[in-house]
């Protein structure tokens, strides 16, 4: 199986997860049968210059799963669209998530359609998200 990791860098199977999957600097694949990591930047390999990228950078690659740390709706959706399924990490260490993606304990992410639900909408009205709405 191959599964991605959304990194800051690249320290293969020691990576850190980066808290959000769209803007995390690189991504690790790793390969659990044979242990090999490889590392792709998170661009569009045409337009490198372009930014982050994950559609682009993802696309085409046969990946087992995605585990991140922090994901958004529009993000879930086209990764399941993609054929990718995305599981919620437990921790930051890569290795710690690897063992328990293999013993079947991370979740996978629904898409939350949190902007139906009130929360950070910019309607005024009441949410329940974690941070605050004041600038």
């Amino acid at each position: 199986m191959k599964l991605c990791f959304p990194v800051v860098t690249d320290e293969g199977m020691e990576s850190n997860i980066y808290g959000h999957f769209a803007s995390a600097p690189m991504f690790v694949i790793v390969d659990t049968l044979t242990r090999q990591s490889t590392v792709i930047a998170n661009c569009d390999p045409g337009n490198p210059y372009g930014g982050c990228s994950p559609f682009s950078a993802l696309n085409g690659r046969q990946l087992d799963g995605i585990i991140v740390g922090g994901i958004g709706d529009e993000s879930v959706r086209v990764m399941n669209m993609c054929g990718f399924k995305v599981f919620q990490a437990h921790s930051s260490a890569v290795t710690e998530n690897l063992a328990l993606f293999e013993k079947n304990l991370l979740q996978e992410v629904t898409v939350q359609q949190s902007y139906l639900e009130g929360r950070c909408s910019d309607g005024g009205g009441e949410h329940t998200c974690s941070h605050s709405h004041c600038n």
